[in-house]
């Protein structure tokens, strides 16, 4: 039996995926506590919940949880809202009944059934949990973004990774991994200017306010308290107002006094959570952001960048979280980058599909000998069907944008239709840019898509 507690913490992806792998082949039992919901979802077949002092059980893995707990948690709420309306029913007839001498038996079964039932407890509702958004005070350029040519790390002669080149446009979420030691966090530090590339450079477009969240937690003071952290920031802002936002990040009470150095890693993470958000920036650069938070507190903060309307650029090792948020990924190596237009599962697609046509070319080298018509035609046919995967595979990267540009063109519309928009002019102005900019992008990409895939249906035939 093997009993793991928080395996997946500080893991970087491959060593994640190699402990998956093991573990699922693991011949004996495994106990483990994990809030890695991803890890969960592949290795565990039971789950135990422990929620006010009491253990659930449930035989599935993290997504068949979701389910089952919702399932359970709306016939709970279903049978006890029905015997409350039964009770109500009960008690009403007893009140108007039991002085009446006509009623007054009828009306005394009804309170002995009263006094027998066996009355539900009120189903326990969702815990508290952190709940905010990030809202930024101005638009961003659409490009927002570009690295070229980039090469980081501390010494000339011992660079970590490059050459990297990527860019960020508007509304992406964009992930950057790679194995510990490639200079993730560094690179992210270097396109903020706190250390200089070794070897090419970022641009920032215009109109960019960057956001930026430290996994190691270091821009917090130790010897502030948690009210005079925010005050630091915002020395105007009423004490009441201080308090409320507190509150939404779960700093109740006496909370607030608490020095910073007592706080526990959720804590700070949740206080450097706060201070991002009252920045209203417009282009977040997260380094590790689920580090430290529960799953609860990791929702929340997952849909509250899907609902940003800016743009994010994060590192993470976090696999539920890249594949909840992701718009784009970028994969940093010794060599240098890739960048692929998908989540954590089409990253892994792709991978997987770039390893087996490798392993197909070097298993497909021909001879002297065996270069004949045929083996030629055969060759032919490979790299045809390549091809018709290829053309294929772009296709569906140009179908994810439309979609992608669909969501951010309703969400758009949802914003000019609110009342404070309605009756302010630069407002109302500012959003119609934005919605003409995402409709030519749309566009743009739909021209794009027609032509692939008229592409895509000659070059079927052909093959077959």
């Amino acid at each position: 039996m093997i009993i793991l507690d928080e395996p997946t913490n500080h893991l970087d992806i491959e060593t994640l995926s190699w402990l998956e792998g093991y573990l699922k082949t693991y011949p004996g039992a495994i106990l483990t506590v994990s809030h890695d919901q991803y890890f969960l979802d592949h290795v565990v077949t039971e789950i135990y919940e422990l929620d006010h002092h009491h253990a659930t059980h449930y035989k599935t893995n993290y997504s068949g949880y979701l389910k089952q707990k919702a399932d359970r948690q709306a016939q709970a709420w279903k049978a006890y809202n029905k015997q409350q309306e039964e009770i109500a029913k009960l008690q009403d007839f007893v009140d108007k009944n039991i002085v009446r001498a006509s009623t007054t038996k009828q009306a005394q079964a009804r309170r002995k059934q009263l006094e027998k039932m066996d009355v539900l407890e009120k189903p326990a509702g969702d815990n508290k949990t952190v709940h905010f958004n990030f809202t930024p005070t101005r638009p961003s350029g659409n490009e927002v973004l570009k690295v070229e040519q980039a090469t980081v790390g501390y010494e000339p002669d011992k660079p970590m990774a490059g050459p990297i080149d990527f860019q960020v446009n508007k509304f992406d979420r964009i992930a950057i991994i790679g194995p510990n030691g490639v200079g993730k966090s560094t690179l992210l530090k270097s396109v903020l200017g706190k250390i200089p590339f070794l070897k090419g450079d970022a641009k920032f477009g215009a109109n960019v306010d960057v956001g930026y969240y430290d996994q190691e937690i270091q821009q917090l003071n130790p010897k502030n308290t948690v009210i005079d952290e925010i005050w630091d920031d915002h020395p105007m802002m009423p004490e009441k107002d201080v308090r409320s936002v507190l509150a939404a990040f779960l700093f109740l009470a006496d909370d607030i006094q608490k020095p910073v150095s007592a706080l526990s890693g959720g804590q700070k993470a949740r206080l450097e959570l706060t201070k991002l958000a009252l920045k209203h920036d417009n282009f977040l650069v997260l380094d590790e952001p689920t580090n430290h938070l529960d799953i609860n507190s990791k929702e929340v903060l997952e849909q509250a960048l899907k609902d940003f309307s800016g743009t994010v650029l994060f590192v993470s090792h976090d696999r539920y979280f890249i594949n909840e948020l992701a718009t784009n990924v970028v994969a940093i190596a010794p060599t240098g980058s890739t960048t692929y237009l998908g989540n954590w599962d089409y990253y892994q697609e792709k991978l997987t599909e770039t390893q087996a046509e490798a392993a197909a070319a070097a298993a497909a080298q021909p001879t002297a000998k065996t270069e004949t018509a045929g083996a030629t035609s055969y060759q032919q046919s490979k790299e045809d069907a390549r091809a018709e995967r290829k053309l294929q595979r772009e296709v569906d990267d140009l179908e994810q944008q439309l979609q992608d540009l669909s969501q951010q063109e309703a969400k758009i519309q949802k914003a000019m239709t609110a009342p404070d928009v309605l009756s302010d002019y630069v407002k109302m102005q500012t959003l119609q840019t934005e919605l003409e900019t995402v409709q030519k992008q749309t566009a743009k990409v739909e021209d794009a898509w027609e032509e692939k895939g008229i592409q895509l249906e000659d070059m079927h035939a052909d093959n077959n």
